[in-house]
């Protein structure tokens, strides 16, 4: 019997010492009652990448303008590199305006705008890069390009070529040539590949007839995961460059 009130003396003492203790974390979703994964909250899986950005905007919150101000901004990481963590845009938005402030208001406010962009009709995961504006009076500060990395539009083991350059753009790996139109955006899905797993390049800009090279190298195949692959035009040189940022496999988001 003195025992048992020594027992819940001690109890006594431990719990108001474990309810002090922050909670735990919240345990992974269970699968459902088929045994099938939960089903993913709605909206819009945002990945948010910088690119020819001297000053990338510190902070940025994506507004849905068709919710009437009645949803809160949702804060965007913004990053030079792309991996697997993604912001979540609670509604399938036709529009998405960015700005400075989580305040709905914030998208009347010129002073607090960021960027403007439409989203492509039925895309629920996306790259959306920032890019320098025009610097045009009235203008936002920065442009968007949203570019579906759903593995059906990006599949593993592939590059994803864009060019944005005012030129047009030829890609040789290998022996094979690839060739992409002024604001051209391409798939090379299984490019052809030499030693070492990997693709001899080069890469020639036409403007006017006058072909010039702008770059070679060596591309190693994507394997498992996969490559954007950006033309652009150098500001300061004139001169189109490409540059490559490797991304993980759709999955694993």
């Amino acid at each position: 019997m003195k025992l048992h009130h020594v027992c819940l003396a001690a109890l006594a003492c431990v719990l108001p010492l474990h309810a002090q203790q922050p909670p735990a974390p919240a345990p992974a979703p269970a699968p459902g009652a088929d045994g099938q994964p939960p089903q993913e909250a709605p909206g819009i899986k945002i990945r948010s990448l910088s690119f020819q950005l001297d000053t990338p905007p510190s902070e940025v919150y994506a507004h849905d303008p068709a919710t009437g101000g009645k949803i809160p901004g949702v804060k965007i990481d913004m990053k030079s590199y792309l991996n697997h963590e993604y912001n979540l845009q609670p509604t399938f938005a036709e529009n998405l305006v960015f700005t400075k402030s989580q305040t709905p208001s914030s998208i009347n406010d010129p002073a607090s705008l960021v960027a403007k962009t439409k989203v492509p009709s039925g895309i629920k995961s996306g790259i959306f890069m920032f890019l320098p504006g025009s610097g045009k009076a009235g203008e936002a500060p920065f442009r968007v390009l949203v570019i579906d990395d759903s593995k059906r539009a990006f599949p593993p083991g592939s590059f994803k070529v864009i060019n944005m350059s005012p030129h047009g753009v030829r890609i040789q790996l290998e022996n094979t040539n690839f060739d992409f139109a002024s604001g051209e955006t391409k798939l090379i899905e299984d490019p052809p590949v030499g030693a070492n797993n990997s693709s001899s390049m080069k890469a020639f800009s036409s403007t006017n007839g006058q072909v010039q090279r702008i770059g070679a190298g060596v591309w190693p195949h994507p394997g498992t995961k996969r490559s954007l692959q950006l033309l652009f035009l150098n500001p300061a040189s004139g001169q189109v460059e490409i540059r490559g940022i490797r991304d993980v496999a759709g999955d694993e988001f």
